[in-house]
């Protein structure tokens, strides 16, 4: 229709995924900053391409990329995130996939 609306609108189409009053807005987004600082920058910006890219391909095609990208990872991360996160959950027991983070090194 081309009506404005506000946030909480937003949240409830489901045109994102929350709302936050403004006056708690700094706080949670130096939380989501806090969150997205742990996680391996190049598996994000890939992720992203991922996204970016795979909206507009068919099935198949985004399988192809999506499988491209993560061997193009492999060789490309300057961290090693996917021997790191391998060597944690395998050998050290430290890392749970999908349960949180594995321990990078600071850079």
């Amino acid at each position: 229709t081309g009506d404005p609306f506000d946030g909480k609108k937003a949240a409830e189409i489901k045109l994102v995924n929350y709302a936050v009053p403004k006056d708690k807005l700094r706080a949670e987004t130096v939380s989501l900053a806090q969150k997205l600082i742990k996680k391996n920058p190049a598996v994000l910006r890939a992720a992203k391409e991922v996204y970016k890219y795979c909206r507009n391909m068919d099935y198949g095609q985004a399988e192809d990329y999506m499988g491209a990208k993560g061997t193009a990872l492999r060789f490309t991360d300057p961290e090693r995130g996917r021997e790191t996160g391998m060597k944690q959950f395998l050998d050290e027991k430290t890392y749970r996939p999908g349960l949180g983070e594995y321990k990078r090194d600071a850079k």
